[in-house]
């Protein structure tokens, strides 16, 4: 289960579907629901994979710091070496980059 900012637009990439569903699980084993913050939408480096539906970002004001610290070694283990999982200051940012 998570929720989506509003005005927020998810990815449609199976990639992503599997990232957040990923990350999802990771939040709601510590007891959160994860909030997409930005998919597709927003403004973002230029070339950024947000553009292309290969990235998603996710809320971590609503976490704990020591929970946090969990949670992000845990995403970054179960999505594996396809992604980048990137703990920014006031997102989680998760993209598929299998370069």
């Amino acid at each position: 289960m998570f929720a989506v900012k509003p005005g927020a637009t998810l990815s449609t990439k199976p990639e992503i579907d599997y990232a957040r569903r990923i990350v999802a699980s990771v939040w709601q084993s510590f007891g959160y629901t994860v909030t997409v913050t930005s998919g597709y939408d927003g403004t973002h480096q230029a070339q950024s994979k947000h553009y292309e539906g290969l990235a998603e970002d996710y809320r971590t004001r609503d976490v704990t710091p020591s929970d946090l610290a969990r949670m992000v070694p845990l995403v970054t283990q179960r999505l594996g070496s396809l992604y980048d999982v990137v703990l920014e200051s006031d997102h989680l940012h998760v993209e598929y980059d299998p370069q």
